[in-house]
């Protein structure tokens, strides 16, 4: 027998494997999607030099298949599975082991689908486990492991992508690392099929592995097939990782499909400079030319791609259109969260309302994120965000196994959910303010009502008779003719909207839960110690960049047009700090009066974490309002 062999570990009378793989299963209804999203995140977790792109490349490539026996070899293990699922009655499976068979039987040729990496570490780690890149991508199940400090990927669930892609289920990793004496090449087969009769008393397991008949070990240096070196070197000679896919079921026609996918999912991380996408030598999508490319394959998706899911692509390309064409854009320090960067695009051609998240790697997550779905009396928008450091670990805790949405219970510790979730509602609330500011509907604005929403949205709980309310109830009459509505009955309370002046408590005295409440901070001396200096004067032509929400403001009037706003400093330099009145349903800008003109900003010097407090005058004659801030910051 050769020690060198497919070899299906025997299950020692364990649990039997059967032919559906819910890890491949799940990528089914995506497979190129999921196969380009789940390789590029990998490498670029594993990257060696942050200020130097990741290359990934797609290529296909024909060889003899007397030229790879590792292939071939397979059919053995193909006709005992086959056997196995006729015993069980699985004719789908039958069928699948029979195209199997005749295809590595009549095939001179083998189609392989090859993916490199350069940049990368490689896939690192003792070979034996139990931790390390290399054991958890080639004999982990669901395990998950960082390739570096910063990763965010893992070769968890996502490992089982590249299978759905292979008509024979099997898949050859070749990794090149770098070790004190030098470099080091492994090579090793994984193929997932069954379960199956390897005697009349044993069966195997499920998966089994190409290499070192004893422990399953992989190849190393001059132990490899020499058409995987070869084709490696072909592509880098340095440090990564190859995966390679026979009886793909890909060919060459499918590069503009992969070109559309890669630009998909990766535009952002493209245009950064992160990342550059090779497609054979059919397609290179770098930063230089990545929006070019994205508005030809904009032109192209309304062809037929059999390998893209088109509706998918489509939502993808209208985060793109955001990036590329938008209205506003900046970068905002959220605080107990983290740094993002936005896109917002508004205007005629924009008729939804949508936010797109991707992490720090500039893959796109999602566009239907949790509390981030509903947008009432706001101006229709498309908004694009990605969420980098701390809140980018958060988002990855929660992300689901297809990397297409948040799932906050995926996290079983519940001290750890209920901490995730209220970064991430920090994170939600964040956004929709920002939205706010951009997309609110003000007085000049004509509202159409889009398919009935203002109508049935924010339904309140029944009127009481006679209690004066002035929301609706949940309960609405709607009549195909005339119908004689009763006037309200009279009150002795004077309701909203009469026309006749009502005198008011102020709002410290309309009742409440009698609690009282944290102040946000010390504060400081009554003269204020943060100084105004000078009204806000951006220079010609620029925009303001990193946009922030004080936080915890408080406002102590000192006569009836000045007034002492006490805030948290979210940054240390200048800001230039503009104000509106605070309402349930429009923010009015506020002028202030400065050296006797007219202002509506001013510049003043923050230190990151005090609680800071300036004296304005308002341009009001009279402060009965409460009031909200907002601040960029300026340079020096």
């Amino acid at each position: 027998m050769s020690k060198t062999q497919w070899y299906f570990p025997n299950n020692g009378g364990g649990l039997a494997a059967g032919f559906n793989d819910s890890g491949i299963d799940t990528f089914k209804g995506q497979r190129l999607s999921a196969l380009v999203r789940e390789i590029v995140q990998n490498s670029l977790d594993a990257s060696i030099d942050k200020d130097q792109p990741v290359t990934v490349n797609f290529s296909i490539i024909s060889i003899d298949k007397k030229e790879a026996p590792e292939v071939s070899s397979l059919e053995e293990h193909l006709s005992l599975a086959k056997e196995t699922a006729k015993k069980q009655d699985l004719d789908f499976a039958v069928d699948f082991y029979d195209a199997a068979i005749k295809m590595i039987k009549e095939d001179e040729k083998i189609n392989f689908l090859c993916i490199h990496d350069s940049n990368t570490t490689g896939l690192t780690g003792p070979v034996t486990g139990p931790n390390g890149a290399w054991f958890a991508l080639t004999k982990g199940a669901g395990l998950s492991q960082k390739t570096s400090t910063s990763s965010l990927g893992s070769f968890g669930h996502g490992s089982k992508a590249p299978f759905a892609n292979s008509n024979v289920r099997s898949l050859f990793y070749l990794t090149k690392i770098k070790q004190d004496s030098g470099h080091k090449y492994r090579f090793q087969g994984k193929s997932i099929l069954q379960s199956h009769a390897k005697s009349a008393t044993e069966m195997s397991q499920g998966t089994g592995f190409y290499g070192k008949l004893e422990g399953c070990l992989p190849l190393e240096n001059d132990e490899i097939p020499k058409w995987a070196i070869r084709t490696r070197e072909e592509f880098s000679k340095n440090t990564g990782t190859s995966i390679f896919v026979p009886h793909t079921i890909f060919n060459l026609g499918s590069y503009k499909s992969i070109a559309i996918t890669a630009i998909a999912n990766f535009f952002y991380a493209i245009k950064k400079g992160y990342l550059i996408v090779q497609v054979g030598d059919f397609e290179t999508l770098t930063s230089d030319n990545i929006e070019e490319k994205y508005h030809y394959y904009k032109n192209e998706l309304d062809k037929t791609f059999d390998e893209v899911d088109n509706e998918y692509i489509s939502e993808c390309f209208k985060a793109i259109e955001t990036i590329v064409n938008c209205t506003d854009k900046g970068e905002q320090q959220i605080s107990k969260f983290g740094r993002i960067d936005w896109y917002i695009r508004m205007g005629e051609d924009v008729d939804t309302r949508s936010v797109a998240i991707a992490r720090e790697n500039g893959m796109l997550i999602t566009r239907s994120a949790p509390s981030l779905q509903r947008f009432q009396n706001l101006k229709p928008f498309d908004f694009f965000v990605c969420v980098t450091g701390e809140g980018s670990e958060t988002l990855k805790n929660i992300e689901n196994p297809e990397h297409n949405n948040f799932a906050f219970d995926r996290i079983d510790n519940l001290a750890k959910r209920k901490d995730a979730k209220r970064k991430y509602e920090i994170f939600a609330s964040s956004v929709r303010e920002l939205l706010k500011r951009f997309a609110q509907y003000t007085s000049d604005d004509r509202v159409t009502v889009d398919e009935l929403e203002d109508l049935f949205s924010e339904i309140s709980e029944i009127p009481e008779e006679g209690k004066g309310h002035t929301e609706r109830g949940a309960t609405i009459q709607i009549a195909d003719g005339s119908y004689g509505f009763k006037p309200r009955p009279p009150s002795d309370s004077s309701l909203p909207g009469d026309g006749n002046p009502d005198d008011l408590k102020g709002r410290g005295q309309r009742g409440g839960e009698r609690k009282k409440r944290k102040e946000g901070g010390e504060k400081p001396d009554k003269d204020g110690k943060t100084k105004i200096i000078g009204p806000s004067k951006p220079a010609s032509g620029s925009k303001p960049k990193n946009y922030m929400k004080l936080e915890n403001i408080r406002m102590r009037a000192k006569n009836d047009s000045e007034a002492y706003i006490y805030f948290d400093a979210p940054i240390t330099g200048n800001v230039s700090i503009s104000f509106k009145k605070s309402g349930e349903v429009g923010n009015e800008a506020l002028n202030l009066t400065l050296d006797g003109k007219t202002v509506n900003a001013v510049d003043v010097k923050l230190v990151k974490g005090e609680r800071e407090c300036v004296l304005v005058k308002f341009s009001e004659r009279k402060i009965d309002f409460s009031v909200e801030a907002e601040a960029y910051e300026i340079d020096n």
